[in-house]
């Protein structure tokens, strides 16, 4: 009898020291998180949120790439940037009136060349693992279909517009009445760099075409994300 609890004595202190180390492993997680004064993760810092991984998943397409794919499209993508960021002849003919239709600078007069832009060069990775799109629920990663009501907002929306609505093809087809381009008012916000365009500042944040820097500063109750975009706050 003294045996088996001198045994069993042994065997609970094995079992306490071992509840004591797995604590301690916690806490030491725990601890490794930056925290406010509040005892709250602290996310204050700034977030390259540039991506190639498109908003929704393709229809075909599995849950997460493989790291073979995800290494070949960041070089695919390192190609793309360094041929667009070529020297070319400062003596070359000038494009087709229109562009050329190509997706360089060549092909949207007026349009970014690739020495402006910074759209992201890898697909982001999650706890080893690339997602092939954004979103994650639904779980087909697609947008959910826009209910009927929705579309009629839409489509009411875009008859009150008008003629605003209405795509510039190069003539006066406004006069003598209003134009969208008259004055500054009638240009939405993104035009007018009064928010980002393509959703940077959100809901939600997406990666765009440039600027996919953000700032958060945190204090306790409150956290406000400034976008590189425009300095939007939220």
């Amino acid at each position: 009898m003294g045996k088996f609890n001198l045994i069993t004595w042994i065997q609970l202190a094995f079992a306490v020291a071992a509840v004591v180390l797995i604590g301690f492993a916690v806490d030491l997680a725990w601890g490794d998180i930056p925290r406010n004064s509040d005892g709250k993760p602290d996310l204050s810092g700034y977030y390259d949120t540039a991506t190639i991984t498109p908003l929704q998943r393709g229809g075909d397409s599995e849950e997460f790439l493989t790291e073979e794919q995800a290494d070949a499209n960041a070089r695919r993508t390192a190609f793309g940037l360094a041929a667009g960021s070529a020297n070319q002849d400062p003596d070359r003919e000038a494009p087709p009136l229109g562009g050329d239709g190509s997706g360089g600078a060549a092909g949207n007069v007026g349009g970014y060349d690739s020495f402006w832009v910074d759209p992201g060069e890898s697909n982001f990775e999650i706890d080893g693992k690339y997602p092939t799109s954004i979103i994650i629920d639904p779980p087909n990663g697609r947008i959910p279909p826009m209910k009927e009501e929705a579309r009629e907002r839409l489509r009411s929306a875009f008859r009150l517009g008008g003629d605003y609505g209405r795509r510039n093809n190069g003539t006066a087809w406004w006069y003598p009445g209003p134009g969208p381009y008259d004055n500054p008012e009638v240009r939405p916000y993104p035009d007018r760099c009064l928010s980002g365009f393509g959703s940077t500042a959100g809901p939600p944040m997406l990666s765009t075409l440039y600027n996919n820097h953000k700032r958060i500063v945190q204090t306790p109750g409150s956290v406000m994300i400034l976008t590189e975009m425009v300095h939007d706050a939220r």
